[in-house]
């Protein structure tokens, strides 16, 4: 019997031999996520020495078994030492505090419109009376004024400046972090006129985006209101043009990802462009049997792509995009399959060799997740759809393309759902619905057209292009306003555990890499595993950095706030994370009471008290000692904003001081204790929290 199970677990693992380079992203990205759970920054030798030690001992052994295994730490160690690497070259020091009054001087490298003013990228930054080794290498302000500067001059300015807010909740999204891989140190606002140092004339960034605002103008020549805004984002990546109301629309309906130019767009406009090329070659036989017209066309089509980013804005995630879309052509010029899970994963290779941080991100995640399910899929179901292709007429083929792009929606939707419950806690219940019809006029009207319309652009005929655009871009806007506007439109869930998260991404990697029974029982465990981790993140309290504000979860999805008016963004934020609306918030009473299921709030004018879950909790909103005292007798948990709270009675007592050295709190009530959760504890002493103000922990 021990023979029969042996000789079958050694099939199953040989049936696997052709899989394995599909795993070299995955522990690649094993230890790129090992890098940034660290507590504290780690000293170099733990990443270059583990490569060379993992690469000197592969170079060593010869035991095939044994050089799968240090093969695989291998790939480990060389993610988290790009990781480790990629963040100490994109380092910038944060500003530490905010700073009322400033005189700032820098390159305007990016102009991002806003619906009143502008957003400014400033590089090359110059801060009165800060050292240079302090000074962000960059800043983002918002400038009122949005025709008062132009990409490329030097500018001097009087801002306000603060730091990157770190997360507004322990595990949340780190926009601190995010800021810092793109080199931004300080954020702010512009209090008058800037003053114009140089021109820079003749620089290139200056000169893609003066055709980026060429393209806009052309553009609302032609067409108004939503529908240029939404060409607009598909053509140029701008949204700011598109009314806020149309924005929601498409966000509830499930078609918010194609606002954002990515894999998706790049690969329709420039699968577009080959198909044209090869197309237009081939209606010249003598020419297209002497030449390799199908690789003319991949260089033509991996230029086109080039110029869409640039025109896109040269984004991380369309940079991302670039290089997928250029391994996809590039495969085509080597003779080699374009659409196989080999060229997804060097994709991938790739671009968490060179940018390791993406790994962190939504998109990312989104992106390789759709891509990996459809060529799995398609991969699946090629013999018996090429069957079909062969056996099909003109009309047939045609019904089969459709019907494939079709698929295409309903396979990556499917694929993407989990990654948009635990990023935004919320699904388009009609988004499988909205894509099916939206995404073919993406695909067969709306992206051709905007290449016609790139093509017609120099000759003054682009309004030819974006007419025939129109109607796709009608269908859009109406299908999710409809949607949007049916009951139940958007699910709401609560965030849920990353180790359930975990879990779930490995199911789906066993289900699309593996082959064979042992696709179907590692796929098996998995998913059991993030079955039985899976809990809801049901955060009773909440409270944030500067303790201004504290939320507290009531019965009925709603979420009672100390004050509705201050820090509207962080409510929102609170409520999505419990799964609520954002408008499903309520504030605390002056003066009265608040009784349901699940709290019982009285407040007053200096404190409110309040029970859950039968734990008893104040929030102090004076300083007056004498009601601090009472405060601390009564509750087991007292809250203050201002109050010193060394000599408090209460088993927990927190203040403003607990915010500024661990950030935002969240707190569970189980058995009437409450059990309290802090960003930092959650973050750690890392480059990104400013805390080791560049210099790793052994130094």
């Amino acid at each position: 019997m021990f023979e029969n199970m042996y000789a079958a677990c050694h099939a199953a693992f040989a049936l696997q031999r052709p899989q394995l380079i599909l795993f070299v992203p995955v522990f690649m990205a094993l230890g790129i996520a090992g890098y940034f759970a660290l507590p504290e920054e780690p000293a170099f030798f733990w990443g270059g020495g583990g490569v060379f030690v993992f690469a000197s001992a592969l170079l060593l052994f010869k035991n095939n078994v044994f050089r799968l295994c240090l093969g695989a730490g291998l790939l480990i160690v060389l993610g988290f030492c790009a990781a480790q690497i990629r963040t100490h070259l994109v380092y910038t020091p944060l500003l530490e505090d905010e700073i009322s009054f400033a005189e700032v001087e820098g390159d305007v490298i990016a102009l991002e419109a806003l619906e009143k003013g502008v957003r400014v990228l400033l590089d090359n930054v110059v801060i009165e009376d800060m050292p240079a080794d302090e000074t962000p290498r960059r800043v983002r302000l918002k400038l009122w004024q949005s025709d008062a500067v132009d990409i490329g001059q030097r500018v001097r300015v009087l801002a306000s400046l603060m730091p990157p807010s770190p997360p507004l909740v322990p595990g949340g999204f780190d926009f601190q972090r995010y800021m810092y891989f793109k080199g931004i140190g300080a954020l702010g606002f512009i209090y008058k006129p800037l003053a114009i140092i140089d021109e820079g004339e003749g620089r290139f960034t200056r000169s893609a985006e003066k055709l980026r605002r060429a393209v806009d103008d052309n553009i609302a020549g032609v067409l108004e209101g939503a529908r240029a805004g939404l060409a607009m984002a598909l053509m140029t990546g701008r949204r700011s043009a598109m009314p806020e109301d149309d924005l929601e629309a498409i966000r509830a309906s499930g078609l918010a990802h194609m606002l954002a130019i990515s894999g998706l767009h790049v690969g329709l406009f420039s699968g577009f462009i080959f198909f044209v090329a090869r197309f237009a070659m081939a209606g010249f036989p003598a020419f297209a049997l002497r030449h390799p017209v199908k690789k003319y066309a991949a260089v033509i089509a991996l230029v086109g792509a080039f110029i869409y980013m640039l025109l896109a804005g040269a984004t991380i995630p369309t940079q991302r995009a670039m290089l997928s879309v250029a391994v996809v052509f590039t495969a085509i010029l080597l003779d080699r399959s374009p659409i196989t899970l080999r060229v997804v994963a060097f994709a991938a290779f790739v671009i968490l060799l060179f940018f390791p941080e993406s790994l962190m991100s939504a998109s990312f995640q989104m992106s390789f997740a759709a891509v990996s399910g459809l060529v799995a899929f398609y991969e699946w179901i090629r013999p018996v759809w090429s069957k079909w292709h062969r056996q099909a007429g003109i009309l047939r083929r045609a019904g089969l393309y459709f019907l494939g792009v079709s698929m295409t929606t309903v396979v990556a939707t499917l694929a993407t759902a989990p990654f948009a419950l635990f990023h935004f806690q919320q699904l388009a219940s009609y988004g499988l619905f909205a894509n099916f019809i939206c995404v073919p006029v993406l695909a067969f009207l709306v992206m051709p057209m905007a290449v016609l319309a790139f093509v017609l652009m120099p000759f003054g005929l682009e309004g030819l292009a974006l007419l025939a655009m129109q109607p796709g871009l009608d269908l859009i806007l109406h299908l999710s306003r409809f949607t949007a506007g049916l009951d139940g439109s958007v699910i709401m869930l609560p965030s849920f555990s990353t180790l359930s998260f975990v879990f779930l991404i490995f199911s789906g990697l066993s289900l699309v890499v593996l082959r064979g029974g042992l696709r179907g029982v590692t796929c098996f465990v998995f998913a059991t595993c993030g079955l039985v981790a899976f809990e809801f993140k049901h955060y009773d309290l909440l409270i944030s950095r500067d303790f201004v504000l504290v939320g507290i979860k009531g019965a009925e999805d709603i979420l009672y706030v100390s004050d509705k008016r201050k820090e509207r963004f962080v409510q929102e934020n609170w409520a999505e994370l419990l799964g609520m609306s954002a408008h499903a918030r309520e504030p605390f009473p002056r003066e009265g009471v608040i009784h349901d299921a699940d709290l019982h709030l009285r407040c007053g004018e200096a404190a409110c008290r309040f029970r859950v879950k039968g734990m008893k909790g104040a929030f102090v909103k004076s300083d007056n000692p004498s009601i601090l005292a009472q405060e601390c007798a009564w509750a087991e948990l007292v809250i203050a904003r201002h109050a010193d709270v060394r000599e408090c009675d209460a088993p927990y007592a927190l203040n403003k001081y607990d915010g500024y050295r661990y950030g935002a709190h969240a707190i569970t009530v189980r058995g009437g204790v409450p059990l309290i959760e802090r960003v930092e504890d959650r973050r750690g002493a890392r480059l990104w929290t400013g805390v080791t103000n560049g210099k790793s922990s052994e130094d």
